[in-house]
């Protein structure tokens, strides 16, 4: 296990202590808190970093990028607009997730 020692704004740190109170019944939940949401972070980082963006005209690659902005910077310097242009990701766009309760009407 590893120590390393960071410094966060003082009203996340009080939300931080309280949740960790609430959901582990002490403050020494917050380094599972804290795991646990990085794990998460990179996580979804390291996805991203693997997605790529490609701009198709007439089902030729005009420019491939990792992201619609540095996409948007090569076709601008390329002289290319982008409109009637097909975008395409590597990778499918996650569906969003719903949450609550699901009630049928009577």
């Amino acid at each position: 296990m590893g120590t390393i020692t960071i410094s966060i704004d003082g009203e996340l740190a009080e939300k931080l202590r309280r949740v960790a109170e609430r959901f582990y019944g002490s403050r020494r939940g917050m380094s599972k808190i804290v795991e646990n949401a990085l794990r998460s972070y990179l996580a979804v980082l390291e996805e991203e970093r693997n997605i790529k963006y490609i701009a198709l005209k007439e089902g030729s690659i005009l420019a491939e990028a990792p992201t619609l902005s540095e996409l948007a910077d090569k076709l601008k310097a390329l002289g290319v607009e982008p409109r009637g242009l097909r975008i395409l990701r590597s990778s499918g766009v996650k569906s969003p997730v719903r949450g609550g309760y699901r009630l049928k009407s009577v």
